[in-house]
């Protein structure tokens, strides 16, 4: 493939060098020429032709100027273009180089640092432990007093392991020698186990034989039970017809006690009172009766008193003539009445009376029946009793014969036992050695625990010693070095084996906070935005966040590339300067807020004039989204949103945060307005009077100004988080309307 160079640097220079060369051309046409008649001579047509030929000759000079002028423009603009294109990856490369000098100057600072910090936390480990070592040296000799009493009891209980020894060979012994009673023994048992498989089965035979005659008598039963069954079920119908009647029976009588029991109250009451009035009566009566004995037994009574009472007892009479007719009669009428439904009730209970009697004759007449067969019953239940003893008597036969052969078997064990017992008086000596030797260990076993208990302070007391070590040298390893400034005194003036007042190697050069380089080509710049301590300002990955390179050439171009990191991940601007005078920015989002999954790429111009976007898959490559130049409709599309990059891009300092809460403190407590839908409108008021009005829906949000006129416009994402979309910074206002509205009428 054919190398192409270009030298932008000449094509520089040959455009001014033509620029030039145009302007001094433009000197002998800028000159003017008169061709009067009268200055030439007569003839008009020779004026006229001089006329024509300056014109033409004006001409030439205009149409050449303007083809130096096209050409320079041409080869500037050009040289320029390349120039920048040069300039940009030089750019890319310095930025890479500064990038890798200052990681090396930073590199060789933090292991001077780590250096430096190892050595003074060194030391304050040593004065740690320093302090530390008189404790820890009075525990470990105490240690070793109980050491010495472990090793000693240790010795005692080795002494009693051979004592146990010995027993055990001893017992082993006294065991060898009983091995042929146990053998014996170990016969006996097994002879036990024969007997009672044998006497287990002999029963069982026996058992089998007497069942057999008991099946015989249950067939006999089951059919005698079958003959029965017809019998049984006519005794369950005269049962079930019984309990029907006496049902029947029961609920007639109790209906009729109801009811006779409902009148003979209501006539008792009517009863009461009427024996009421006529006691009330006859009390009267003995009143007059006094009243006579006393008008009797008066002197000089007069005839006249003696009608007045005869006229009260006529009255008195007549009142108890007129109770007895009125009432009294009526009532005993009533009383008759009553005992009539009594002789009633029992005359309708008659018809059970002739049931219950047929159900009697029925009954009587099936008990008739059912004798042959209880005689049947009876001679079954003879002949059971007849099997029952002849099971008895063979049962207690057989209970003998096995009782004289496990009596002989207990003879032979007794006879073992007592050769057994001879050897008791040896087992029992042993067992004493035992018992003495376990009382001994259980002596050495508290002595053991005294000598733990004893040692459970200084274990304590240890470990609090080593948790304070711990605890301390941790608290060392967590703080940072020791600095000067720090106030406190320094490590190393008690560790002088360490250094006398630190590290004797010489400190790194600080961080550099510019690159600059020179060579044939020109001059390349790069410079860091600082912090308050004029540090390198970096974010939270420790890269800078804004890094400006300029590059100059020997001929006075000029190229600057200022690249900037924006607050969320990944997302970043970077403003160009080229040599022509023209400004780009390139907004890069990382992660839309649209959910699409693609990053996108925004070019504006200085202006911030949509002019291409660009998106990337997270797998694929950059592809060009939008044109400006290419969109016919390019212009009109604009100021419509038209490649546009979001306002969370592009506006540095939103009126809100993501909470909608203004962005700086200067604004007094947030008052809620309650608004139609489930709404709500958020006033903020400054000191110097200014409002700010957050209005909050479900989805969107809105900020406005005390004008109600809308400033910024948020939206809520996916995952429930806001993201400044709108902003009224990004757009031109034409007239008196807000480029983003204002609020509705029932939220102002």
């Amino acid at each position: 493939m054919t190398r192409v160079s270009i030298d932008y640097d000449l094509m520089y220079v040959l455009a001014r060098q033509i620029w030039h060369l145009r302007d001094e051309m433009d000197i002998p046409a800028g000159v003017k020429h008169s061709f009067e008649a009268g200055d030439i001579g007569p003839r008009q047509e020779t004026a006229e032709e001089l006329a024509n030929f300056s014109t033409a000759w004006k001409k030439a000079f205009t149409e050449g100027w303007q083809v130096m002028t096209d050409l320079g423009n041409l080869l500037d603009e050009i040289g320029k273009a390349f120039y920048d294109s040069d300039a940009q990856t030089a750019a890319g490369a310095a930025s890479m180089a500064a990038a890798y000098q200052r990681q090396n100057v930073k590199a060789a600072n933090d292991a001077y640092k780590q250096r430096q910090d190892a050595l003074y936390k060194q030391a304050e480990a040593a004065n740690v432990e320093r302090r530390h070592r008189p404790g820890q040296l009075y525990l470990e000799r105490q240690q070793q007093e109980l050491e010495k009493k472990r090793a000693a009891l240790q010795k005692e209980q080795d002494a009693q392991a051979k004592r146990q020894e010995d027993l055990t060979k001893q017992q082993e012994e006294l065991q060898k020698r009983q091995e042929p009673l146990r053998q014996r023994q170990d016969e006996l048992t097994q002879r036990q186990q024969e007997l009672w498989r044998r006497q287990k089965a002999e029963r069982a035979e026996q058992e089998a034989a007497f069942a057999a005659k008991q099946d015989a008598l249950n067939k006999e039963s089951e059919a005698l039970q079958k003959e029965q069954e017809p019998l049984r079920q006519r005794q369950d119908e005269l049962q079930r017809k019984q309990q029907e009647l006496w049902k029947e029976e029961s609920d007639q009588r109790h209906a009729q006690e109801a009811l006779y029991m409902a009148q003979q109250a209501s006539l008792q009451q009517q009863q009461d009172a009427y024996d009421a009035k006529s006691n009330t009566l006859t009390a009267r009566q003995k009143e007059l009766w006094k009243e006579r004995d006393a008008l009797l037994r008066k002197k000089g009574v007069t005839q006249g008193e003696l009608d007045a009472w005869q006229r009260k007892q006529d009255a008195l009479l007549a009142e108890q003539d007129a109770l007895s007719k009125q009432e009294g009669e009526p009532l005993q009428q009533k009383w008759d009445d009553l005992e009539k439904l009594r002789a009633d009730q029992d005359k309708a209970l008659e018809p059970f009376q002739a049931r219950q009697e047929a159900l009697d004759k029925e009954r009587a007449a099936l008990t008739k029946e059912q004798e042959p067969l209880g005689k049947q019953a009876e001679e079954l239940q003879r002949k059971q009793q007849d099997l029952s003893k002849e099971q008895n008597a063979a049962r207690q036969t057989l209970e003998g014969k096995q009782a004289k052969e496990q009596n002989d078997l207990n003879l032979e064990r007794d006879s073992l036992r007592k050769e057994q017992d001879a050897f008791t008086p040896e087992w029992g000596e042993l067992d004493k050695k035992q018992h003495d030797l376990w009382k001994d260990q259980a002596a050495t076993e508290e002595a053991q625990k005294q000598l733990d208990k004893d040692e459970e302070p200084l274990r304590q007391r240890a470990e609090e010693i080593q948790k304070a070590y711990a605890k301390e040298q941790e608290e060392v390893a967590k703080k940072p070095a020791w600095t000067p400034e720090s106030g406190e005194p320094n490590p190393l003036h008690m560790n002088r084996e360490l250094g006398p007042d630190g590290p004797a190697e010489t400190p790194p050069p600080a961080v550099p906070t510019t690159y600059e380089r020179d060579d044939d080509n020109g001059h390349t710049k790069i410079e860091y935005k600082l912090n308050a301590n004029g540090e390198i300002e970096v974010d939270k990955n420790g890269n800078p966040v804004e890094t400006t390179t300029t590059i100059t050439n020997k001929n006075g171009l000029s190229y600057t590339e200022t690249y900037r990191a924006l607050p969320r991940e990944g997302d970043s601007v970077t403003t160009t300067h080229r040599s022509d005078g023209t400004v780009t920015k390139v907004y890069v989002d990382a992660h839309p807020e649209d959910g699409s999954g693609e990053a996108m790429r925004y070019v504006t111009d200085g202006n911030g004039v949509p002019l291409q976007t660009w998106r990337k898959t997270p797998d694929g490559e950059w592809t060009l989204g939008w044109d400006k130049n290419s969109d016919p409709a390019g212009e009109e599309n604009v100021p419509h949103g038209a490649g546009r990059p979001p306002a969370y891009l592009t506006v540095e300092k939103p009126l809100v945060d993501g909470a909608g809460r203004p962005a700086d403190d200067s604004f007094s407590p947030p008052m809620d307005i309650k608004l139609p839908n489930g709404n709500v409108r958020t006033d903020y008021m400054r000191e110097d009077g200014s409002e700010l009005r957050v209005v909050t829906t479900d989805t969107t949000r809105y900020v406005a100004d005390a004008n109600n006129e809308i400033q910024e416009v948020w939206y809520k994402n996916r995952s429930g988080t806001w993201y400044l979309k709108e902003s009224s910074t990004q757009h031109t206002r034409y007239g008196d309307e807000p480029p983003l509205g204002t609020l509705g009428e029932n939220w102002q």
